[in-house]
């Protein structure tokens, strides 16, 4: 199989991190309104109380935090590609673990959350793929070294 050029595996990651931004970018609001995420994921809109929109609250912020970081990570792509592993592990395997626990306590329906475990797993599949190319000219080929 031929190898990628440097710009053509730098399109890939920058690729892949404007779909994680947009992502959690879109995440953000089912998690700053609890009338749209009871309509996405089910659940009881009048058993959410000030302790879960307080959670929601931060978890919205820490999700826009982490729309950003992918943003900055699109600018320079092929040196920043780490994240896209951190995205993975702990982030969406974070993410996924939490809409176990809600699907196993009934606080959301296992049918609504199907389609968010499969884009969250074709989003790793895709940063895990990527981050793993090799990119001519750099002395690291490996994620874990920023």
């Amino acid at each position: 199989m031929a190898e990628l050029s440097r710009k053509n595996v730098e399109r890939l990651l920058k690729l892949a991190f404007w779909i994680g931004a947009l992502t959690d970018g879109l995440a953000i609001i089912p998690m700053a309104s609890p009338e749209i995420g009871t309509m996405l994921f089910g659940g009881d809109l009048s058993k959410l109380g000030p302790a879960y929109r307080f959670a929601m609250t931060i978890g919205a912020s820490l999700m826009a935090g982490w729309t950003v970081l992918l943003m900055w990570g699109s600018a320079k792509p092929a040196e920043r590609r780490p994240i896209l592993i951190f995205t993975v592990f702990p982030v969406i395997t974070g993410i996924i673990a939490a809409t176990v626990y809600g699907v196993i306590n009934h606080v959301v329906l296992l049918p609504r959350v199907m389609p968010l475990w499969i884009h969250l797993c074709g989003v790793s599949a895709l940063y895990v793929a990527v981050c793993l190319l090799p990119i001519k000219g750099n002395p690291s080929n490996d994620c874990d070294n920023p």
